[in-house]
């Protein structure tokens, strides 16, 4: 009996990485406990998703946590509250953006994967995860600047219909490989001051920078990892000192 539940639980824990591995550019969050936040139950209409102009919105985003864990999402997928996702009423399912709290300079890539929010005035629900790279667990709301990267890499077959449809935009896939990545922020000096602190504990940490159509994202990084298992259990080591960590692809 007890050597079939261990064969279980192998088998869930290799779907699960195996599943991170195709999921996108960060897959998820590793280290930290939720504790306490906002959940609400949306209303049962659909609200389709609409175009926005130059491919960036600046609004304010709420966040949603164990109320969903488990439930499909718009997409399918099943909501994972430390899966860097979001839920947006303007941008594509399948498609990354790049959310910035306004106050605080902080960044962090989501995969858009489910509709909302559902509040007046408010024009991303970001998961559990994603709200805690920005700070704005505690505070619960933050006004952000969205920033469209593109659809979720597919097919050959299928890229001329989605270029066609996402005002022409493609969202380039990143290169093999992981790095663990501890924050990403919109000024340097900050990510600085992330590198410096991260540094005392983790030597080696350093910057790289992605240039999205004229606005620089400082990511505060460490290490090559050739497969998402040595990733993720290096980021286990860190997490146990407190730490978040997150496992990126490199890029």
């Amino acid at each position: 009996m007890m050597k079939s539940k261990l064969t279980l639980l192998f088998l869930f824990f290799f779907v699960f990485m195996l599943a991170a591995a195709f999921s996108g550019c960060v897959p998820y969050i590793i280290g930290g406990n939720y504790s306490g936040g906002l959940s609400y139950s949306p209303p049962p209409r659909y609200y389709p998703p609409k175009q926005i102009s130059h491919n960036v919105e600046i609004g304010v985003a709420s966040w949603y946590g164990p109320g969903f864990q488990g439930r499909p999402t718009a997409s399918g997928q099943i909501y994972n509250m430390y899966d860097l996702t979001a839920a947006s009423l303007t941008l594509p399912l399948d498609s990354y953006a790049y959310v910035t709290d306004l106050q605080n300079h902080r960044s962090v890539e989501v995969l858009v994967n489910d509709r909302g929010p559902y509040a007046d005035g408010r024009i991303m629900d970001l998961s559990y995860a994603a709200a805690r790279a920005l700070n704005m667990v505690g505070p619960g709301t933050a006004l952000v600047r969205v920033q469209y990267l593109g659809p979720k890499p597919v097919s050959v077959a299928k890229t001329k219909s989605y270029l066609n449809v996402y005002h022409n935009v493609k969202y380039i896939p990143p290169a093999s490989g992981y790095t663990l990545q501890f924050a990403a922020y919109t000024r340097k000096d900050k990510a600085l001051q992330k590198v410096s602190i991260m540094k005392k504990f983790v030597p080696g940490v350093h910057l790289t920078t992605k240039n999205v159509r004229g606005i620089f994202y400082y990511k505060v990084v460490f290490g090559k990892f050739k497969n998402l298992k040595a990733a993720y259990n290096f980021a286990k080591i860190i997490a146990k000192y407190g730490y978040d960590v997150y496992i990126t692809k490199i890029e």
